[in-house]
């Protein structure tokens, strides 16, 4: 820290000699007047009033100003830590923590002045401990009490603050709420049940509805798996004929009257909902639909009917 330095302007004589020396001593160009230059300090400086810092001080002027204290301290290892250590403080515990000597030489009176001396040490070293153990347990029990107090007392003053009733001033002053938006309670449903029956209901049904298309998926598998290729020889043939340069020459003509060349001539395009309206009217631009017999029409009718009253697919018509 600076020296502390005195006001010019509170402590120096205006007029007369001295105000006249003590210019010449400031404003001098030799050493003297340049080292007592250098520590005066202007008023412009946040040093001009000397302040004092406690070591404890975080600022950054404390960081600067003082030097960083070497080591730390240790953290003190809690003695009373478990429920069960109160014990510490009985004379078993610390008898049997710091026991007497039981050899026939501690027996014996001190052979020599250093021996007597070692012996006083020891019992001044037990002593010592029965009496820092005892006194850091009434310390823990009166930090223990303090600590409830505490809490006590603060959990009296946010209670107390809790009722307190609302000031005049500020119930005057505060703005205007409807009553019902200070209704915040969640009102029970009084058809809670039958909404929940309903959704059971509906839950139930669409289980069904998967598990009967789960059942139409197995049985169709089940149908379709006769035509599965098991074998390497079943898999090279169906290669060997999907394959084939001829494949779709051997599919003949397509509905329109022209030559097959790849799987739109032959199945055409994807049916929209329009084709199936068209084909129920028989408006259809396909011609094989528009001719297609009653009876095979029949047979397709049939088939589905039997597909939904069996629960499983059937073989192709």
């Amino acid at each position: 820290m600076p020296p502390i330095l005195p006001r010019p302007s509170a402590f120096l004589p205006r007029g007369g000699a001295a105000s006249s020396t003590i210019s010449r001593v400031l404003y001098s160009s030799t050493a003297a007047a340049r080292s007592s230059n250098q520590q005066a300090i202007p008023p412009e400086s946040p040093l001009f009033i000397n302040v004092p810092n406690p070591p404890q001080d975080q600022s950054i002027e404390a960081r600067r100003e003082l030097k960083p204290i070497k080591g730390h301290l240790p953290i003190p290892r809690p003695l009373f830590k478990h429920r069960g250590n109160h014990v510490k403080k009985e004379d078993e515990w610390l008898q049997r923590s710091a026991p007497l000597p039981t050899s026939e030489k501690a027996t014996q009176p001190p052979r020599s002045g250093i021996q007597a001396f070692k012996r006083l040490m020891a019992a001044n070293r037990r002593e010592n401990m029965r009496e820092g153990i005892r006194g850091l347990y009434q310390r823990k029990q009166l930090f223990d009490k303090r600590r409830r107090e505490r809490q006590a007392a603060n959990l009296a003053a946010h209670k107390a603050a809790a009722a307190t009733p609302e000031r005049e001033d500020e119930r005057l002053t505060r703005a205007t709420v409807n009553e019902g938006t200070l209704q915040t309670r969640v009102m029970l449903d009084p058809y809670r049940f039958e909404r929940a029956q309903e959704s059971r209901l509906r839950t139930e049904a669409i289980m069904q509805q998967k598990s009967e298309a789960r059942r139409d998926a197995i049985q169709e598998l089940y149908m379709r798996a006769r035509s599965f290729i098991v074998t390497e020889q079943e898999l090279e043939t169906e290669v060997n004929r999907l394959f084939a340069p001829d494949y779709w020459k051997k599919m003949g003509l397509s509905s329109s009257g022209f030559e097959v060349n790849n799987i739109w001539d032959l199945e055409g395009k994807p049916t929209t909902v329009a084709d199936m309206f068209d084909e129920v009217a028989r408006t259809s631009n396909s011609l094989v639909k528009n001719l297609e017999s009653e009876k095979t029409r029949t047979l397709k009718r049939q088939k589905e009917v039997a597909e939904e009253l069996t629960g499983g697919k059937l073989d192709g018509i």
